[in-house]
C-alpha cells in the first residue's frame, strides 16, 4: 500500500514538473510578432528596411533561422556570420552576443537592457538554440554612442510580466499538483 502511495506520488510530481517547464518555457518566450513589434518601436528599421543598410526584419529572422544548430554558442555565430557583416556596413565588429546587442541598442540611442531591445534579443536567439546551443554568460558593455533615458512602452514591458505570471502559474500549478498527490496518497492509504 506505501508503495502505491509512492508511486502517485512520484508520478505527479514527474507530471508537475513537465507541466512547469512547459509553462515557464511558452510564457517567456516572445512571439515573433512581439519581437517584431518591439524592434519597430526600436525604431532599428531605420537602417534594416528593404533596400536600406542592412536586412529588413524578415532577412534578420531567415538569416537566423537558416543558422539553427549550425553553431555551438551564440558568441560563435556572431564571429562567423555577423561581425563582419556589422564592420562592413557600419564599422562596429562585435564579437560576441552580448556586444553585438551592445552595439545595436546604442544605435537607437538604448542601453542593451532596455525591454524592447531584450524581447528582440530573446527571440533571435531561439532561433538559433537548437540542442547544445550554449548562451553565453552575461557581461556588461559599454555602448557605443551615449544611450538615451526613457520610459518603455507599456507593451515594451510585457515579456517581464509574462515571466512573472509564468513563474505565478508554475508555483500554483506546483502547489496543485503536490496537493492533489498528497490526497491521492492519503485515500490510497484509506483502502
Amino acid at each position: 500500500m506505501m508503495f502505491n502511495m509512492i508511486r502517485a506520488l512520484l508520478l505527479v510530481s514527474v507530471i508537475g514538473a513537465l507541466l512547469t517547464s512547459s509553462i515557464l518555457a511558452s510564457l517567456a518566450q516572445p512571439s515573433e510578432a512581439e519581437a517584431k513589434s518591439a524592434f519597430e518601436r526600436l525604431g532599428c528599421t531605420a537602417c534594416h528596411m528593404s533596400g536600406g543598410i542592412v536586412p529588413p526584419w524578415d532577412g534578420v529572422v531567415s538569416m537566423f533561422r537558416s543558422a539553427s544548430g549550425k553553431y555551438p554558442s551564440l558568441d560563435e555565430f556572431v564571429r562567423a556570420e555577423i561581425s563582419q557583416r556589422v564592420k562592413a556596413k557600419v564599422g562596429a565588429e562585435p564579437k560576441s552576443w552580448d556586444e553585438l546587442f551592445t552595439v545595436m541598442a546604442g544605435y537607437v540611442g538604448k542601453k542593451p537592457d532596455d525591454p524592447n531591445v531584450k524581447v528582440v534579443e530573446s527571440y533571435l536567439a531561439s532561433l538559433l538554440q537548437a540542442p547544445g546551443v550554449t548562451t553565453p554568460p552575461t557581461t556588461l558593455t559599454t555602448p557605443t554612442s551615449p544611450p538615451q533615458v526613457t520610459t518603455p512602452a507599456p507593451e515594451a514591458v510585457r515579456g517581464g510580466e509574462r515571466l512573472t505570471w509564468g513563474v505565478i502559474l508554475a508555483v500554483v500549478a506546483i502547489v496543485i499538483i503536490v496537493l492533489g498527490a498528497l490526497i491521492v496518497g492519503l485515500l490510497v492509504m484509506r483502502r
